[in-house]
This record gives structure tokens, C-alpha cells and sequence, in this order.
């Protein structure tokens, strides 16, 4: 069942504004929406769509005469108009020639190229002749990332230079995931977050749930589309699906390095960073270095639904299909603040607007990622080269004034070991709540500030 069809549209709001001011321009426009399968892009341009006048065709994988046949009977369904032709193309030119502003979206687009692969080439000559000339805004979009990063959007590509507008849609953050989760406290927000990540079909499923338990439940019950959906959206987009899955759980495990892993996974050290370049592709991964160096990569989940089906909902599988859901639920709660630990960092991280807005990190944030360094870490360092540097520890706990002290303490001890201090150097603990303290940032001294998440997530909207 797909739950993300029984909730309202939730933000896009950015994404739903450059469509909107697309329109306004009244002239030809050519937009890209791309990104991964369940992210939101049909959703989002359903929304966009609603009350103007249009088509909206899904390809499939079909040959081109009847992908062609298809697209001509949306076009006469929903314009009350039959074209005389049904090359895709030549459909285009017909309805530029009306003079009305329509919207084509020519959704799953790489599907019509696979048919017919001098798609973007004729494409482009019509955009050049005729389309470039009308009121047309023509919407192609796909679930192929790398297909349009490469066959659309390279410089060598037919169609580089043409779109006047470009979005890539990704996993939401969490406190853009805030529609999605608002029957929940905050910190059970976090927690399920950790559990689905920010991609809209899986946030979905905390829609209207009050508590992380009754999240849990609804995930790992047999026959839950989550217990397949990240071994089913690798076999579709990879041709080695299970090297990567092997890579992916070497990673979950804790395996960071990337030649750990890969020998873990049984994957050649030679070529890991191949295959990690397509994981990052499909936003499922990110290979981060320290700040300030060039070497000692590390491999990190970027989508958390990802990482808790590595970590949980593959090994209890075979629980959760034996119907002994509540035996794979509380394993689950039984090591979920610790799992919810790592994801509070990238959430840390990913607020670094509402933080500094908030005036928790003085630093303009122009240089930021974690560091690390013989055994010594800090979870994040912001800097503005030259002027000033935050130094930022994020503590998924309740913590006390002495808790405070001690932490803001080695956080400075440490910060000294990185040679990224500037003129001015913050320090700040970023934490689950601090008891005592009645507003979401609290100002020490000059240098030292401590930040109340729970106060935070609840006063942003």
C-alpha cells in the first residue's frame, strides 16, 4: 500500500517556488526533475500541476512506437484535443503551435530515450527552431540520476545549455520532515527519523503516529513494503546489487574505512571507489575526509532508512516473516539511543542554517565537516577561514550543568590538536535537552554556547 498518497503534500517548498516562478516566465522553459524512486518528484509536480492546464505522461519500458501511441492518448485526454501526428516530438511542436502556456511533464524520460536514443538530439533541434519560440514549459523527469547528470546535463550532452531550470530532488531533513512527524515529541521525531530517513514515501509511515513503538510496528510487520524496499530499489538501479548490498553492510557493521569494507564485502580495493562514487550517486552514501586533510577518508550512511535496514531490518527479517514482530521491535528499542547517537550528528549538521540563525554558531558556516585525527574526534567544525571557528559536539543526552562543563571542556582540549582555530574560536554542545535551561540556545561566555535540540526542533517551523 502506498501510504504517501494518504498524507497532504508536505514542504518542497524551494522546489515547488522555482516551478512557480518557470511558469511566470510566460516564455519557453525546459526544466530537469530528477532523483531517486520515492523521493517526491511526481508528488511534487502533481502539486504544481493542480488547476493549470497540461498533460502528464509516465513512460514506461516500452518500445517507441508505443510509448509515442501512449503519449498522443494523454495528450487527447487531457487537452480534448487530437494531434495529427504521434512522433513525441512532433506532438510537442503541435501544442507549441497553439500559443497557449501548457505544461508537458514527460515523466521516467529516460525510458523514452532507452526507446529511442536520437530522442535528445531531435530534441534539442526543435528547441533550437520551434519550441524556443513558444510558451511551452516542458517538464522531463526520471529516477535515473546518473541518466540525467550524464545523458542530459553533461556538457557534451544535446540538451546542455537548453533547460532554464534544474532540480534535483533529495531525502528531506529533519526538520523539514517536521509535517510528517508532528504527532510525535520531538526526540521520538529524531528517533523515527533515524528509522525512515527524510525520503517522503517511507516518512509516509509515521504519518499520524504518536509513538517511535508504533512506528516500529508498522515497519517491521510481515508483508511491509520497508522490509524489501532497499534491496529492491538497489537490484533496480545497479547491475552488481549484491557486492553493493555486501559493501553497504560492511558499513552498517562499522567497518568506515573504505578498504575495510571493501574487504569485508569481498569487493577488490582496487575499484571501491567506484562503487562508492554510484552510492553517493544514489545519495545512499557520502565519503567524507577530515577538515583540513586530504587523506583518511571515512564511509558514512547519508540516508538513514538505509543504514537501520543494514543495521536492523535485514538480520531481523527472518523474525519479523515468522510474525514475531514484537521480538524484532523491542530489539530495536533496546539499542535505539545508541543507533539515534550517529544520526543526532548529521542532523546537528543539516540545521546548521537554524542554528546559525538562531545565533547557536556564531561562524558563517563557509567550510564545515567533522574531524578527526589519532583517535580524537569532533563531530563538526565550522569555519570562516581567516575570521572564526565553531567547534560543535552533539550529545544525544539529557545533560546537567556539570554535563555541559565537562563536555565544552574536552571539546576545547581537543579543538587545540585539529590546526583549525582562527582568531576567534566558539565552542558549542548541542544536546538531546539540558535541564534547566529555558530557551533553545543559552549563551555561557563570549566563546562557550550550549544548544537545547528539543527546544529547537520545537520553536523552528
Amino acid at each position: 500500500m502506498r501510504y504517501d498518497y494518504l498524507v497532504p503534500f508536505i514542504d518542497r517548498e524551494v522546489e515547488l517556488r522555482v516551478l512557480e516562478e518557470e511558469y511566470a516566465r510566460d516564455g519557453f522553459s525546459l526544466v530537469m526533475v530528477y532523483g531517486r524512486r520515492r523521493v517526491g518528484k511526481t508528488r511534487l509536480l502533481q502539486e504544481f500541476m493542480d488547476g493549470r492546464r497540461g498533460v502528464y505522461y509516465v513512460a514506461a519500458e516500452l518500445e517507441y512506437g508505443q510509448l509515442c501511441r501512449e503519449f498522443h492518448r494523454a495528450v487527447s485526454k487531457s487537452l480534448n484535443l487530437v494531434p495529427r501526428s504521434e512522433d513525441v516530438v512532433e506532438v510537442l511542436e503541435e501544442l507549441a503551435g497553439s500559443g497557449e502556456r501548457l505544461v508537458v511533464v514527460l515523466d521516467e524520460f529516460q525510458y523514452m530515450v532507452e526507446a529511442d536514443p536520437t530522442l535528445p538530439s531531435r530534441l534539442q533541434r526543435s528547441i533550437d527552431t520551434v519550441l524556443g519560440r513558444s510558451r511551452l514549459m516542458l517538464v522531463l523527469c526520471g529516477s535515473a540520476a546518473s541518466f540525467f547528470e550524464r545523458r542530459l546535463l553533461g556538457y557534451n550532452a544535446p540538451l546542455y545549455g537548453r533547460r532554464t531550470a534544474n532540480l534535483r530532488l533529495r531525502p528531506l531533513r529533519l526538520l523539514d520532515s517536521k509535517g510528517f512527524l508532528r504527532g510525535l515529541p520531538p526526540a521520538d521525531a529524531v528517533r523515527v527519523y533515524s528509522v525512515l530517513g527524510g525520503t517522503p514515501a517511507y516518512l509516509a509511515y509515521a504519518y499520524g503516529k504518536t509513538s517511535v513503538e508504533e512506528v516500529l510496528r508498522g515497519v517491521m510487520r510481515p508483508g511491509s513494503p520497508l522490509l524489501d524496499e532497499a534491496e529492491g530499489l538497489l537490484r533496480q538501479e545497479l547491475r552488481e546489487p549484491r557486492r553493493y548490498m555486501a559493501l553497504l553492510r560492511a558499513v552498517a557493521e562499522g567497518r568506515s574505512n573504505p578498504y575495510e569494507a571493501a574487504s569485508a564485502a569481498g569487493v577488490d580495493p582496487r575499484t571501491i571507489h567506484r562503487y562508492l562514487e554510484v552510492l553517493e550517486e544514489l545519495d545512499i552514501i557520502q565519503v567524507r575526509r577530515p577538515l583540513g586533510f586530504k587523506r583518511g577518508a571515512r564511509v558514512f550512511f547519508r540516508d538513514h532508512y538505509f543504514r537501520f535496514w543494514f543495521t536492523y531490518i535485514l538480520p531481523l527479517r527472518p523474525l519479523v516473516e515468522a510474525g514475531r514482530t514484537k521480538e524484532a521491535v523491542d530489539t530495536v528499542l533496546r539499542g535505539m539511543d545508541s543507533y539515534v547517537s550517529t544520526t543526532f550528528e548529521q542532523v546537528v549538521e543539516e540545521s546548521l542554517p537554524e542554528l546559525h540563525d538562531a545565533g547557536a554558531v556564531p561562524t558563517k558556516p563557509v567550510q564545515r565537516g567533522p574531524w578527526w585525527h589519532r583517535g580524537e574526534e569532533i563531530d563538526l567544525v565550522v569555519r570562516e577561514p581567516g575570521a572564526s571557528t565553531t567547534f560543535i559536539e552533539a550529545k544525544w543526552s539529557d545533560l546537567d550543568a556539570g554535563d555541559v562543563e565537562e563536555a565544552l571542556r574536552n571539546l576545547e582540549e581537543k579543538s587545540v590538536k585539529t590546526g583549525l582555530q582562527s582568531p576567534r574560536n566558539y565552542y558549542v554542545v548541542v544536546a538531546r535537552s539540558i535541564k534547566g535551561q529555558r530557551k533553545p540556545v543559552g549563551i555561557l561566555d563570549a566563546s562557550r554556547i550550549v544548544v537545547d535540540f528539543t527546544q529547537l526542533y520545537t520553536r523552528v517551523e
